[in-house]
């Protein structure tokens, strides 16, 4: 779980010095993603190995998984929303590699505010000691 702190502390940083926005991105994303599957393998590992790769990169699925099995309340709406866009852009390799959707999308456009930066928790409440 370390490595996935360390994607999502790479992409708070490069957005802090004003780093491309579609690599924050992709960092974020990879965080989130190394960070949940992490999680299902240390709570069970000969439960969920032989699963993480039928979840593939999609974030809200194994987002979701790590909620239920943590008996965790859901995501608010309008973060599940951020996530499930996020995920439908990294699944589909929208942020990572060159294409025609680079022209025609801004990356700064697209929304992740709501996501958490590493003063708030996922509910919005402050985590500063």
């Amino acid at each position: 779980m370390a490595k996935g702190q360390a994607f999502i502390g790479a992409a708070l940083l490069l957005r802090r010095e004003n780093g491309h926005e579609a690599v924050v991105l992709h960092l974020l994303c990879q965080g989130i993603e190394v960070t949940c599957k992490g999680l299902l393998l240390a709570a069970d590992y000969d439960a969920y190995q032989p699963k993480l790769r039928s979840y593939g990169h999609r974030l809200d699925r194994v987002a979701d998984i790590v909620l239920s099995h943590f008996r965790l309340k859901p995501l608010p709406a309008s973060l599940r929303a951020e996530l499930v866009a996020l995920s439908t852009l990294y699944s589909g390799h929208r942020l990572r590699y060159a294409s025609g959707y680079d022209i025609l999308v801004e990356p700064s456009t697209i929304s992740s505010c709501r996501i958490p930066d590493d003063h708030k928790d996922a509910y919005g409440r402050g985590v500063d000691g």
